[in-house]
Formats: C-alpha cells, structure tokens, sequence
C-alpha cells in the first residue's frame, strides 16, 4: 500500500476515528450487549450478522466473512483505495495529513490540475448564471422545458448555457484574473490560425461532466435546433480523460447503492428525463461503449448492472463490446431491450415511468441477449449458421468466473443449438483468446474466496485468538511453536506476521495489525477471530500447553496422512528406493507421537 504516510500518522487517524461512529455515519447499528449489530451492507441478509466492536475497534460479518477497522470499512464501503480512505477518515476526524514528498515535475503537475479545477468551476457557475437568468438564454430554457427538464432539475445538474459571442467565456475569465495560457490549456478554447482564441462552446446548451469529488472536469454541448454536429465534447486535459467518467455519477451514487443495481444509458438527456420522472440509480457513458474505467467507477456502489442503449446497430455493437468487460469485472448484467425509433428519453416521455421500470425489470441476461441477437443475424437451421453463432458464444461463456453459470450457458446453448452438450464442453477447453490464460487464473483465485474459517482446525483457531488478545503470550508462544506448525496457509501468513510485529516493539492490537497486513483473506480471518465470543478460561497457561501438544500432534498427522498416499505411490511405481525413504520419515514420526500423548499416527502402518 505504500509509505506515503508513517506509522504514527496512520495510527493517530485510527485512534481518532471511532470505528461506530464511522459505521453509524452509513448505516444504522443496534447495541447488543458490548458490541453493535446490523444486516451486512457488504451482502444481502435479513437476519443482522453484521458486527462492530467499540472496544476491539474492528467490523466483521459472520454471514459473508468480510471484516476489518475503520480504514478498511471505508474502502470497501466507498471502494476507495488506501490513501484515499485514508483522507477521508483523516478530513472527518480533524487529523492533518503532510504533503508526501514529490518531485518538481510532480509537484508542478498537481499545482496545474488545481488551477484548472478552479478555472472550471469558474466557467461551469459563468454558463449555469447564463442559463438561469440571462435574456438571451430563453430559447435555452425554452427547449429544456420541452424535454421535460423543469428549472430544478437543471439546478441539481448544474446545467449551463454557452452565449454565441466568440469570446464572451475569454473575456469572463480574463476579468476574474485567470492566466490565458491557462484558459488555453484547459480547452474551453480554440486557437485561431492567424492568432488569437475563440470560445469553443457557443449557442449551446451544457452539460457539466462532474467527477465524485463534485468537481467540473469537461463539458458535453448541444445545439438547440437540428444542425450539425448536434453535441461537441471538451477534449481531454490533465483533468479529464475520455472514458474515465460517467455522467450523472455524483448525484445518482446513493440511490444506486441503496438500490444495489445501476442503469446504463448513452446520452445526457437519456439520463436526466428518466432522473427527472423518478429513475435515480442511472447514469450515462458519454456516448461510448463502456471502458474498464467506467465498469470500476460503477463496482464503487454495486455489482448489478443493467445496458439500456438505443435500439439501433450503433447500440447493439456498443452493448456487446461492453459485454465481456463487465464479464471480467465479474459484473451481474442485464440488457434491457427499447421499442425500435426509442431512446431513454423518449420512451419515458411518452410511455412514463412505470413502462420504464417494467422495461428495467424485464432485462434479459447477458447470455440471453447476446444468443438471440446472432440468432437473428445467423440462420441456426444451418451448420455454418451453428459454427459462427459457437465462435461467437463460446468466448463470452468462458469468461464468467463461476463453473456453475459456465455449465449451464453451455447446456443451454447445445439446447438452443441442437448440438452434442458433450462435444461443445471439449470445443469450449478450445477455445483460443488474448485473455485465456488471465480468466483461467482469475476464476482460480475467486474459488479460493470460499475458504470457510469452520474449516480451519480448532487448535489452529484458538492459538490465534490467544495471540491477538494475550499479547504478553506472544513471546511465549515464539519459543514454543512455529508458523510452518500451522496447516492453514492463512493463519501461517498472520503468525508469522504477529511474530514480526511483536519482534519491532508493536503492540499486535488487531484493527492495527489490519492496517499493515495487505492481504484482505487475513483481515478477515484476523476480524473474526477477534470479535468470536469464547467462554473465559481460568488456566490460559493449561490452554496454551494443550492448544500446542495438539497443534504439534495434528502436525504430525497430517504429514503421516501424506505420508501414506506418498507410499502407495511409490509402490504403485516399484520405487523401492523412495518406499525405504518414506517409510523411514513414517517410523520416526511414530516415535514423536508419545511426546505429544496422542495417537497421531494410530492408523494402520503401511507395508
């Protein structure tokens, strides 16, 4: 994560963010006995599994296994990375953060993104003041009522009006003391071939393009009659780059997470008519086909996506190249299907909300749609209609991530196709693409997520647990047992990393600990390690004698359980040489047992 900030900042901005009153600020929590209770904003629930310590300062979730402290709240929450957490806690909680060192090209950098921040909002407030109150922004406001866009709405969008004078923008920033060069670089302006700029907005109507941070970074303009080009867009700058935003972003964000699902519509007004009629979880792709960027800006308040672009070529193709993105993205999507000669603005004018929504509701999965558009296009009654639909198709399943959906589209599509299921399974293992190798390795990672901590031994389970709430055992503990003791690879990476920590003088407190490991499967086990409830114990030296006679005993088991398959294979092979190996590892691991008065090695010998 960095060493942009110390140790003791980090540390003072934790001590100063209560963990509770950081929750409480997104959701709300019921007291139950010492701790906090709610239902999982992390993953649906009815039954609150939801817990947050005041004394531990730590979150953990007992029904999907999420947990950590309040830095790591905050960025899973508002899907921030650390520093940006980081400042957010640090801005709530009253703590300065110093500058982190930067070089002169750096540091340069910074200061012309904040000056053409600040030029922005000058000239978004000069085009919203045209819009509202000047005479000769009528025909503007005019057309905005027609399109249904009450004078609120364009309030709440920050809407603005471009005058059709050539430098009336110029000549209000060079009155408010705003460098030309400047007002060249933030490309608000055209330079002319003979010297000289002109504005490059006129006779427009604007649409602000407005980051989460609630900062102006470009414009979208569209012109008030039926002339050509209907919209011109600010090009990019070292504030904004094409594909890395989304319109409408910063107003319909709660309402997306609330709603847990976000429609994704082309234009502006395809996304302001259905906000206005009461549609609020939407946003706009400024006209393209959606990036990377774009899905992860989404991924910050939900999972659950649905395409609504117009219902013509241009949007069928923009759909299906953003179909395997999302796929990637491990995004859950749906296509929703407009009347042909409709647009999301029109549609709502003329059929309301309610048929908006049914049309919402009424998505088909990606699959679906994707099979029934080469369905249309490819005649499946012949073999070279069936092949290329398969050569489409077959990409697409395989890069979902779950076995289960890759199962099911295949059966589905042999159905559809009237093929062998079996012979479609082995084409698609075939299946050649750029990214093969990366979604293989990815779905193997994602299976790894349904590591359960009930799986972990129990003597594994409470070592920890001790460790992380008797710090003064810890150096004990050192001299007695290893983190290679541990058979769970997980608790191996937190002992090792507690041994570490008590090695440096620090104090091992979880939610601390948390802010360094760096692994978010060890958070999480570490989080619900320590708000598990456990009788009180009156001999923690007896507990601890035990928990480590068994964690060597089971050590010993398991390595004999090895043994024995290592064994047979050896004797399947006629390795004689390896048997007498093994064999001789197997018997002196049997003399071990009866130091730890167990039976680890009790089954029957092999010969």
């Amino acid at each position: 994560m960095g060493k942009l900030f110390s140790d003791a900042v980090i540390n003072d901005v934790l001590d100063r963010s209560n963990i509770v009153d950081v929750v409480t600020s997104y959701l709300p929590l019921k007291r139950v006995g010492r701790s906090y209770k709610a239902c999982c904003p992390f993953h649906p629930e009815k039954t609150p599994s939801f817990i947050v310590s005041s004394e531990k300062q730590i979150f953990h979730c007992f029904g999907c296994g999420v947990g950590g402290n309040a830095l790591t709240f905050v960025m899973q929450y508002e899907k921030l990375n650390f520093r940006e957490a980081l400042e957010a806690l640090a801005q709530r909680s009253g703590v300065p953060l110093p500058e982190p060192d930067k070089s002169d090209f750096e540091r340069s950098k910074d200061d012309l993104s904040k000056n053409l921040y600040s030029l922005y909002a000058k000239a978004a407030q000069f085009y919203h003041n045209n819009l509202m109150k000047s005479a000769e922004a009528k025909a503007a406001r005019a057309y905005l009522q027609s399109r249904g866009i009450p004078k609120e709405t364009a309030q709440k969008f920050k809407l603005g009006y471009a005058p059709q004078g050539w430098d009336t923008l110029i000549e209000h920033l060079k009155g408010q003391g705003v460098n030309l060069s400047l007002i060249e670089k933030s490309g608000l302006v055209v330079s002319k071939e003979n010297g000289g700029y002109y504005d490059r907005f006129r006779n427009r109507i604007l649409f602000p393009i407005i980051d989460l941070k609630d900062r102006t970074v470009a414009f979208g303009a569209r012109v008030l009659d039926q002339s050509l080009p209907k919209y011109i867009n600010s090009p990019e700058t070292p504030i904004y780059t094409k594909g890395k935003h989304l319109f409408g972003l910063s107003v319909a964000k709660d309402a997306i997470r609330e709603k847990d699902k976000v429609i994704v519509v082309e234009g502006y007004l395809d996304m302001i008519v259905p906000f206005e009629a009461g549609i609020k979880n939407i946003v706009a792709s400024l006209g393209t086909a959606l990036t990377f960027d774009q899905i992860r800006l989404i991924k910050r308040t939900t999972s659950q996506v649905v395409m609504l672009y117009d219902a013509d070529l241009a949007g069928e193709h923009a759909t299906l190249r953003a179909l395997d993105l999302l796929i990637k993205e491990d995004m859950f999507v749906r296509i929703a299907c407009l009347p042909k000669n409709n647009d999301p603005d029109s549609f709502v004018r003329k059929s309301g909300a309610e048929a908006f929504a049914k049309m919402i509701a009424d998505a088909k999965p990606i699959f679906d749609y994707k099979l029934d558009l080469l369905l249309l296009k490819f005649d499946a009654g012949t073999t070279t209609g069936k092949d290329k639909i398969v050569r489409e198709m077959l990409p697409t399943v395989k890069k979902f991530k779950n076995q289960v959906t890759i199962f099911e589209y295949t059966k589905k599509l042999a159905e559809r196709l009237k093929l062998d299921e079996k012979a479609l399974r082995d084409d698609l293992h075939q299946v050649e693409d750029s990214e093969t190798r990366e979604v293989t390795q990815e779905f193997e990672s994602a299976a790894l997520k349904n590591f359960k901590l009930t799986e972990i031994p129990i003597t594994e389970r409470m070592l920890v647990k001790l460790m992380l709430e008797e710090i003064h055992l810890v150096d004990q503990l050192r001299t007695l047992i290893e983190p290679s003791d541990f058979m769970e690879e997980k608790l191996r990476k937190i002992v090792q990393f507690i041994f570490d920590f008590f090695s440096q003088g620090k104090t091992c407190k979880p939610h601390e600990m948390m802010t360094y490991l760096g692994d978010e499967e060890a958070i999480n086990l570490i989080s619900e390690l320590a708000t598990l409830e456990i009788h009180d114990c009156p001999n923690k030296e007896k507990l601890i004698s035990d928990c480590v006679r068994r964690l060597k005993r089971d050590k010993i088991l398991y390595r004999c359980q090895q043994l024995h398959k290592e064994i047979e294979t050896a004797q399947a092979q006629g390795d004689h040489q390896t048997i007498d190996r093994l064999l001789s590892e197997y018997n002196s691991l049997i003399k071990q047992r009866s130091l730890f008065h167990g039976d680890a090695c009790s089954q029957k010998k092999p010969r």
